[in-house]
């Protein structure tokens, strides 16, 4: 049924497009689409006030299994640029691309140039590194669409690199002493994370939120949190908690946030909350969880 709907809006769509693109002014602003909330964080860091950014996933919303709607494609057509990860990150990337020719939309593939660790995990962005990748790429696509404000881009990118040092520096020295210590998570997006700091990720299931661990599965996770005496089990505040919770149950282990910047609430969002202030959160409860 999914399928058919998503079918649907592109075909609706095409009635709402058509004859609905209207040219830009040299004084307005370059207006960018993004993937999920990360690469609208990074976008908004680097752009400042200098470009219209729209994040297309509602806030709340896990993003993994989002699709645009009528409305989206709508807007689409007005874009600039959409900036989006890949990597399987965005289901509907290829469809929506395909759907709007003729349009002046440029698509830009913000994880170009990173390394790939694990071709099934997307989270690449809870590397810092990475992130510094990624903002480049952004910082790329942004200058060549908007070459009046490259000064005030390039001075914004390079403040937001200061910052992703200071947080990388925070989490090599801080979980320095916890090299090859385990943490269990609730589906494996902490892959690149544990990479950067000599962690090693123990998941309930895959990289998407919403999979469900086998029987065997658990009972090997079962088996090691009380081998290594594991006092927490990470679970993520948009996505399920149900597998988590029968591991809590069968071990005495506690549940704790761990946030993979995929997406926020409107609380955290509310409370200007981005990257860099959820990963100290998150430096945090990983210090929390190994002592």
């Amino acid at each position: 049924m999914k399928k058919y709907i998503f079918v649907l809006c592109f075909i609706l769509s095409v009635f709402i497009l058509t004859g609905c693109k209207e040219e830009k002014t040299s004084e307005e602003k370059p207006l960018i689409f993004t993937g999920f909330y990360a690469l609208y964080d990074f976008a908004s860091e680097i752009a400042g006030d200098n470009a219209q950014i729209i994040n297309m996933v509602p806030a709340g919303t896990e993003p993994h299994d989002w699709e645009p709607g009528v409305k989206d494609m709508a807007g689409l057509n007005s874009a600039d640029m959409v900036f989006y990860n890949g990597m399987g990150m965005e289901s509907w990337i290829d469809k929506v691309s395909g759907s709007l020719e003729g349009t002046d939309a440029r698509f830009v593939k913000v994880s170009e140039g990173v390394k790939i660790n694990d071709d099934s995990d997307p989270h690449i962005w809870l590397d810092p590194e990475n992130v510094k990748i990624m903002c480049g790429n952004i910082l790329s696509a942004l200058c060549e669409a908007d070459p009046t404000h490259r000064e005030e881009y390039t001075d914004n990118y390079n403040s937001y690199m200061a910052e992703l040092d200071e947080l990388d520096n925070a989490f090599l020295s801080e979980l320095e002493p916890y090299k090859g210590s385990s943490i269990v998570v609730s589906h494996s997006a902490y892959g690149y994370l544990c990479n950067a700091y000599g962690l090693v990720q123990e998941s309930l299931d895959g990289a998407s939120a919403d999979s469900e661990p086998s029987p065997e599965r658990m009972s090997e996770l079962v088996d090691i949190i009380k081998n290594s005496n594991i006092k927490y089990i990470f679970c993520e505040e948009l996505a399920s908690q149900k597998a988590a919770n029968t591991l809590a149950e069968e071990t005495g282990a506690q549940l704790l946030y761990l946030n993979a910047f995929e997406g926020l609430t409107e609380e955290e969002i509310s409370r200007g909350d981005n990257y860099i202030t959820i990963m100290y959160s998150n430096l945090e409860n990983i210090k929390k969880a190994l002592i």
